[in-house]
């Protein structure tokens, strides 16, 4: 099982962050994680990759404990947050010489190819870029990592649908050719079910749905909205409004 989370809570100071979340996910799944702002999503993957303490309960990753990851286990795992963690000042041939020293399966013919795919511009420092060229950097970056998993918040942010269909597609191919774990979140629902085959949905730090995408009785956003019981145009919607 590559990641095994049993009964976890975190509070922030009166807020419950999460309240006795147990979710685990086999080597090879790929799950969508969907909740409204402020439901949980991006505390519940942050401890999971140990950036963040937690009250109570217990979290692995490769069967390690998330609060003491070691690097060994580090690099098994390809993580990009919902904001860039790009250094500033670099190009993206700075980060890949980076990235290259940091995992051993990096693998520089995977990033050749999304850079010509993605017509990612390599010689810009990353401020100069914009929030999609970032993004698409960041997420050519992790995958040319050639991770055993890949955590994702929000990775579709700043990119038009055009993109999203490619990095979606690129998403779906190492989880099927190469078996990579795939855990992510995403407002845009339509997306969640292009490549995820399990869905989990957060509300109020509470999983309130765990399910096979395949055995839902209606799409992954009509579930979603007669699960918060909302309207279409409410508190999140398909394409992806905040």
């Amino acid at each position: 099982m590559d990641i095994e989370v049993s009964n976890l809570s975190k509070t922030y100071i009166t807020v419950k962050a999460l309240r006795s979340v147990s979710l685990s996910v086999d080597r090879g799944e790929s799950v969508g994680l969907v909740g409204a702002n402020g439901a949980g999503k991006t505390t519940l993957l942050h401890i999971l990759m140990g950036f963040l303490p937690f009250d109570e309960g217990s979290v692995k990753i490769l069967d390690k404990p998330s609060a003491r990851l070691d690097a060994a286990t580090k690099e098994r795992i390809g993580f990009v947050a919902e904001e860039t963690g790009l250094l500033p000042w670099a190009t993206l041939m700075d980060m890949a010489e980076l990235y290259k020293n940091l995992y051993p399966t990096w693998d520089e013919d995977m990033l050749d190819r999304f850079i010509d795919e993605w017509d990612i511009v390599t010689d810009k420092r990353m401020r100069s870029m914009s929030k999609g060229q970032k993004r698409l950097a960041e997420l050519a970056l992790c995958f040319s990592c050639n991770p055993e998993i890949l955590v994702l918040d929000e990775p579709f942010v700043g990119l038009d649908a055009v993109m999203r269909f490619s990095v979606l597609s690129a998403m779906k191919t190492l989880n099927a050719q190469q078996r990579t774990t795939i855990f992510y979140s995403s407002h845009i629902l339509s997306d969640i079910e292009k490549i995820a085959k399990r869905v989990i949905f957060i509300r109020g730090g509470k999983i309130s749905l765990d399910e096979q995408i395949a055995s839902l009785k209606s799409s992954v956003e009509e579930t979603f909205i007669q699960n918060y019981g909302i309207s279409a145009d409410g508190l999140i919607d398909a394409g992806g409004s905040r």
